[in-house]
């Protein structure tokens, strides 16, 4: 079974949206959509981020993708209440929602591993003119939050912080 995604937005129409789009272009991968609150309103859900990962889990991981700072802070804390061995299969990866999706769903489609997954996620945020060999991709392990001292991205090296 291929890496599959979990995309976590502040609207459920965003994420849906966007899982059904990276849907079309790899039909094999399992993509669910984490968005807006319980109530159906703009925001994050803790139970709906636990509820997707759950839904996606396998033995090859789980990629995360989100749009905003706060829908990063609720995946963190999800992945904190997770089994251990659930949590160690998933990435965190600062991407754009929609191209990283897009890109993931492409890597996964084509057989890629987990840290291949992230990485792709992650290069849909590297300008085209940006020579290769630039900074890593950021992408949060499970249990390394995002600045933390000595977290490590998938490759093994220190998360580089994202510029404008």
């Amino acid at each position: 079974m291929p890496v599959g995604l979990v995309l976590v937005s502040h609207s459920a129409r965003l994420a849906d949206g966007t899982a059904e789009l990276a849907a079309q272009m790899a039909p094999g991968v399992t993509i669910v959509g984490a968005g807006g609150t319980d109530e159906g309103s703009i925001g994050t859900s803790f139970d709906a981020v636990m509820s997707a990962i759950t839904a996606v889990d396998s033995a090859d991981g789980t990629v995360l993708l989100y749009d905003l700072g706060s829908a990063l802070l609720t995946a963190e804390t999800a992945l904190e209440f997770l089994d251990p061995a659930v949590a160690g299969r998933v990435r965190i990866v600062d991407a754009p929602l929609v191209e990283g999706a897009v890109t993931a769903a492409g890597a996964a489609q084509g057989g890629g591993d987990l840290d291949a997954v992230a990485a792709a996620a992650a290069e849909a945020g590297r300008p085209a003119d940006e020579p290769s060999g630039g900074p890593a991709p950021t992408t949060h392990p499970a249990g390394t939050p995002p600045g933390s001292a000595g977290a490590a991205d998938g490759m093994g090296q220190a998360p580089v912080p994202m510029t404008a």
